[in-house]
């Protein structure tokens, strides 16, 4: 039986806190460094949930997009891009609302549905690009590992 998730989003854990020191301390660096490749990059958070927890506390949708519009405005690239796109099986609308700051700067895709289901097509449409995939499921059973497999193999060049 799936576990209730239904107060995940009130109060981020200390360990959901951890987690995303990490990523807002990686991401600027990865941006920073890959957008001099003349390669647009494609981040894509698999698990996105709600963008932002009950407490205030930011998710990994808005660290992601903080990241980005930082080193969008640091940069002296003409041809500089980061596309981000957003999958969330249950919280896409809230999602939406939470990250709709973010529009001047380019509106991320939200997608509703199972990552599983939507990631290859959303691969074969960026052919070329950097790929950055967060994957960070409520539980180790979303993830299907034949999936994995297929990214070893799977040339986005």
């Amino acid at each position: 039986m799936p576990k209730d998730n239904k107060d995940f989003f009130k109060v981020k854990n200390s360990w959901s806190i951890i987690k995303d020191r990490l990523l807002d301390g990686y991401l600027p660096q990865y941006f920073q460094k890959l957008l001099i490749t003349h390669h647009p990059i494609y981040y894509v958070d698999c698990f996105a949930g709600k963008g932002k927890f009950e407490d205030g506390e930011d998710g990994s949708p808005r660290i992601a997009l903080k990241a980005r519009d930082g080193c969008l405005s640091r940069t002296t690239l003409e041809d500089g891009t980061v596309d981000t796109c957003f999958i969330d099986l249950n919280y896409a609308d809230e999602l939406r609302q939470n990250i709709s700051d973010f529009a001047p700067n380019g509106m991320p895709e939200v997608i509703s549905g199972r990552y599983e289901e939507k990631i290859e097509s959303l691969l074969s449409k960026k052919r070329g690009y950097n790929v950055f995939l967060y994957i960070d499921p409520y539980g180790i059973r979303a993830l299907d590992f034949s999936l994995f497999v297929k990214f070893l193999t799977y040339r986005l060049r």
